[in-house]
């Protein structure tokens, strides 16, 4: 009897130490760490010309929260040593933007600034970017300075040199934005290679979605539920991203992609939910 109390114990006690040990990396040690995610996009409809060509994509950069200069600094580094050839930011610039002290918008716009993509620098926005109207146009100002061009609710060729090329998306944000799936795709071909980006992934849960002409789906806003404890999933979910928290989805014949972004918000911890930023490689399959 003895000695099964006392292994009792022994695994209550084991247990404890695990749990701390996991408390202490989520708020101490993931936090301040952002991995690389690397992803190959294979298609016929990607052209000879972009095969190779970089797409580094970043989202929920929540600066002012856990995000500071130093710390966004390293991300860009990380952005810039990878070579991209076209940069994507997926929203929220900050985590509470009326809070945001011109130093701090400085800071913001002259690292965004750094970053170096050939082939253009592109952002959709997301829904703490469109809080009101004076943020939104705040929020805006600041990426065009950076030499970010928004996409706001339409689509746009990116070209290497030719003609040929892929097409990239953007649409408003779910949330307190006016996403028009139908304006922005009123342009796209089913015969090229089109991504479509947006902020919130429930986004591509709407009726009449266009599936068929979609080939790859990018969003982020969950930051990936920020602990995500495996076999029981997210902590908590939010809304926008109730269906798609986080991940990898095939959709008919699309695939959504939902990154766990780069900063975090409510609570400065992750746990089995990686700060990330994404590169994604084309690929011209013949």
């Amino acid at each position: 009897m003895v000695r099964r109390h006392l292994n009792i114990v022994t695994f209550l006690f084991v247990v404890a130490v695990l749990v701390m040990l996991m408390i202490y990396y989520s708020l101490f040690i993931a936090v301040k760490q952002t991995s690389v995610r690397y992803e190959t996009l294979s298609s016929t409809k990607i052209p000879k010309v972009m095969d190779n060509v970089k797409i580094a994509y970043f989202t929920d950069l929540e600066y002012g929260f856990s995000i500071d200069e130093e710390r966004f600094s390293s991300i860009i580094d990380m952005l810039n040593y990878n070579g991209p050839d076209v940069v994507i930011f997926g929203g929220d610039l900050f985590d509470d933007a009326s809070k945001a002290s011109e130093e701090d918008i400085k800071t913001v716009t002259e690292l965004l600034k750094s970053i170096d993509a050939p082939l253009g620098k592109f952002a959709v926005l997301g829904e703490r970017d469109c809080k009101n109207e004076d943020i939104k146009k705040q929020m805006t100002e600041i990426l065009l300075e950076a030499d970010f061009e928004i996409l706001n609710n339409r689509s746009l060729h990116i070209r290497n040199g030719t003609n040929s090329g892929i097409v990239i998306i953007g649409v408003d944000p779910l949330i307190n934005g006016e996403p028009n799936i139908e304006q922005a795709t009123a342009k796209i071909s089913e015969e090229e290679y089109n991504i479509l980006v947006t902020h919130c992934p429930d986004l591509f849960a709407q009726d009449g979605f266009p599936y068929t002409s979609i080939a790859l789906g990018i969003a982020g806003h969950s930051h990936g539920s920020q602990i995500n404890i495996p076999l029981l999933g997210p902590y908590t979910y939010v809304e926008g991203a109730n269906k798609y928290p986080l991940g990898k989805y095939q959709i008919n014949n699309m695939e959504l992609q939902v990154s766990s972004g780069v900063g975090t918000t409510n609570i400065n911890a992750r746990l089995f939910s990686s700060s990330e930023i994404v590169i994604y490689r084309l690929q011209h399959k013949a």
